[in-house]
């Protein structure tokens, strides 16, 4: 295959995929009522009562003075005040920034067993929006760091990764940009690859080898 084609067929597939989380996502927001889209709540995983969590901060491709941004004292203390009763410390949010693609993210990654908050699942079934506490709490915390040093970092994708044997996940979010973390993607990128579920009123069905995957990676049995 020619170079030329072989960024042709890349170039459909990444077209493909960008039409079915947008498909999957439109779908996703119609099923929340208007307050939950407002980022008023979220899924029905209640959080309970709990300490502040010890956050601790990973660089990739961040330079000193975005280190410094990040590290605002009062904004770490609210990410810290967010995430309390959703993960058991310490909780590590990876901040990265791709300069080829000038792409940045944030992104909590799970460890083992250390996912505090109740995720509902039935079967092929899972209620991604009970994540969503974790996700707003780190969507605020972009905003904060935004809104106090550099208008630019509101553009970093926020979400939670996961990795389990072989089939690493991650959870991004729904909404229109810069969106609060209120509303958890039915696209999930597993192994790789993104695979979009389809929202319903208990959650997102997945097809059965995704589910278990998913399952994995949130440690759900």
């Amino acid at each position: 295959m020619d170079p030329a084609t072989a960024e042709a067929q890349a170039e459909a597939l990444a077209a493909r995929q960008a039409e079915e989380r947008a498909a999957a996502e439109r779908a996703a927001l119609a099923q929340q009522p208007a307050g939950e889209q407002a980022g008023v709540q979220a899924g029905g995983a209640q959080v309970e009562a709990a300490e502040p969590v010890q956050v601790v901060l990973i660089w990739e491709g961040i330079g000193p003075l975005h280190k410094g941004f990040f590290s605002d004292a009062q904004a770490t203390t609210g990410l810290s005040v967010g995430l309390a009763g959703s993960v058991s410390a310490p909780a590590n949010v990876y901040v990265r920034y791709d300069s080829a693609t000038f792409a940045g993210s944030l992104r909590l990654q799970l460890r083992p067993d250390t996912l505090r908050l109740s995720v509902r699942h039935q079967g092929d079934v899972v209620a991604l929006g009970d994540l969503a506490p974790i996700t707003r709490a780190l969507a605020a915390y972009r905003s904060d760091v935004a809104g106090r040093y550099d208008v630019r970092v509101e553009s970093f994708a926020v979400g939670i990764e996961s990795f389990r044997g072989a089939d690493g996940c991650v959870f991004g979010v729904a909404g229109a940009p810069p969106p609060d973390g209120s509303v958890v993607s039915p696209c999930v990128v597993v192994g790789g690859q993104q695979r979009c579920g389809q929202p319903e009123a208990e959650g997102v069905r997945f097809p059965p080898e995704v589910a278990r995957a998913v399952k994995a990676c949130l440690d759900l049995r």
